[in-house]
């Protein structure tokens, strides 16, 4: 049998770490995607909602977590929504939180997007980033251009190798190694805006906005793919 990739084994044990420890399912889904549930929801679907067309759109959430965007887009009826993560207990969560019948929540357990060629407007990539090695985020960034329209695009967030504040708020690389190999956290990742930006380029995209610190809590890069 194949050993699943490292985000689904680790997001998965961590899932079944935090079940244990917290006093409540809402407790866990929460501590899962960093905490924060209707703050960074919020500010998240006001940037989904500020890059959007006009008129209805088809939007793709990769690593879509307990679903904090979802939740927080719910009552927008021109969304057409998919949501997408590797850990079961979070897609039931978001699913349920959502409560749109119109909506699909699907699980995966590899770098994947289960969807059409040019079928999305716009690809929300939030909190992926960070627990990507740099192939893996290649990878995904070739998915997300398949799926997307042309002129459509994406938000991406990510951890900068050179912020202070963002290296303090995880364990130091050794403490994180450990951590991870005990099977009790997930990798965390560090890139740059001009590394992460080099390979949207790379993928099919222009950059057309860098968001730097802010309530996201990451540093966030917006790209458009190319129009053919």
């Amino acid at each position: 049998m194949l050993l699943a990739p490292h985000y689904v084994r680790n997001y998965r044990s961590l899932m079944r770490r935090l079940r244990r420890e917290s006093a409540s399912e809402d407790e866990a889904v929460e501590r899962a995607v960093g905490g924060h549930y209707l703050r960074v929801g919020k500010v998240q679907a006001e940037l989904v909602l500020d890059v959007a067309p006009d008129g209805p759109f088809t939007m793709i959430d990769i690593g879509c977590g307990s679903g904090r965007a979802a939740y927080a887009l719910r009552e927008e009826s021109r969304l057409s929504y998919v949501g997408i993560d590797v850990v079961p207990d979070l897609v039931d969560y978001a699913r349920q939180k959502a409560d749109r019948a119109d909506w699909r929540f699907e699980l995966i357990s590899s770098i994947s997007i289960p969807a059409e060629d040019a079928c999305a407007n716009l690809v929300l990539i939030m909190s992926v980033f960070t627990h990507l090695k740099p192939g893996e985020i290649k990878a995904y960034l070739a998915e997300t251009a398949r799926v997307l329209k042309p002129g459509g695009a994406v938000i991406a967030s990510y951890l900068e190798r050179d912020n202070e504040r963002h290296r303090s708020l995880f364990y130091r690389p050794l403490k994180n190694r450990i951590s991870r190999l005990l099977g009790r956290d997930v990798m965390v990742s560090f890139t740059t805006k001009d590394e992460l930006a080099g390979w949207m380029e790379d993928a099919g995209f222009t950059i057309e906005r860098a968001i730097g610190d802010g309530p996201v809590g990451q540093h966030v890069l917006v790209g458009r793919k190319t129009a053919s």
